[in-house]
């Protein structure tokens, strides 16, 4: 598996039939419907990087608010539209590093731990740069991400899942560079067929990811430990962080979702 393991289709072809089972989807429509009453958001243009199948793009569009779905995956978009049924969702193939739209939307949300995904830790901070071009003054941002601080104190070296199609799921997880960063080694037991995969994804404490908003020109809402509003402490298995793009002052009496004015 190369650094670009997210951008290769046959990583979601083999362990995409795992990861996006139906209980899966119907947890995001809970984690949906939380997220929504947490951040205060009534409607609105929403992006969704890192869109995937659309755990998250689809009941937001049900709920009717306005939702572009990017991703880097054909195959999980495909998945998304056909999901989507009669509902009207922007699905677009672009990697979150180049996509954004200058002052588009209300709401961006980053979900499951797909911040993360670059090697460069450069590439982080030009994700939060095309993202603060694409909000809103006033516009927020949900970064749902693990937390270092979970990861320090629960990690196992060998996790075993088992789906309802009697699949297996051997993750081998291992933390490197000082810390920042998670090593997978997930093994797949299909049948008689067994597949391997090696993968890596940036961690952050809450301190350390508040810090790379605020260079980013974002401030920092809330942090919380679940999608609910739980505090965020050392048992808390989400990292789930709020930021706004700093509101603006007006002259056309325009605002944001937020109550905010912005200019167009």
């Amino acid at each position: 598996m190369s650094d670009n393991w997210y951008l290769e289709e046959d990583f979601w072809r083999t362990f995409g039939r795992f990861m996006f089972n139906e209980a899966s989807f119907a947890e995001g429509k809970r984690q949906v419907e939380s997220l929504t009453r947490l951040v205060g958001i009534d409607g609105g243009q929403v992006l969704d990087l890192g869109a995937g199948p659309g755990r998250h793009a689809v009941p937001l569009a049900a709920q009717g608010y306005t939702v572009t779905a990017v991703d880097t995956s054909h195959q999980l978009l495909s998945e998304l539209m056909r999901r989507a049924g009669n509902l009207e969702i922007e699905a677009l193939v672009a990697d979150m590093r180049e996509f954004h739209r200058e002052r588009a939307f209300d709401l961006v949300l980053v979900m499951w731990t797909s911040f993360g995904y670059f090697e460069a830790e450069s590439d982080h901070r030009r994700v939060l740069d095309r993202i603060f071009s694409s909000l809103r003054p006033g516009g927020r941002l949900v970064l749902d991400l693990v937390g270092l601080e979970y990861l320090c104190r629960n990690l196992q070296p060998v996790h075993l899942t088992e789906d309802e199609e009697g699949r297996l799921l051997i993750e081998r997880p291992l933390l490197t560079d000082d810390l920042t960063r998670l090593e997978n080694e997930w093994i797949l037991v299909d049948g008689n067929t067994v597949h391997r995969t090696d993968f890596s994804h940036r961690v952050w404490s809450a301190g350390e990811i508040s810090l790379l908003l605020n260079q980013a020109g974002l401030d920092l809402v809330a942090i919380h430990g679940g999608y609910d509003g739980e505090p965020y402490d050392l048992d808390a298995e989400r990292l789930i962080v709020i930021a706004e793009r700093p509101p603006e002052e007006s002259g056309n009496g325009e605002k944001s979702a937020y109550g905010q004015d912005f200019e167009d």
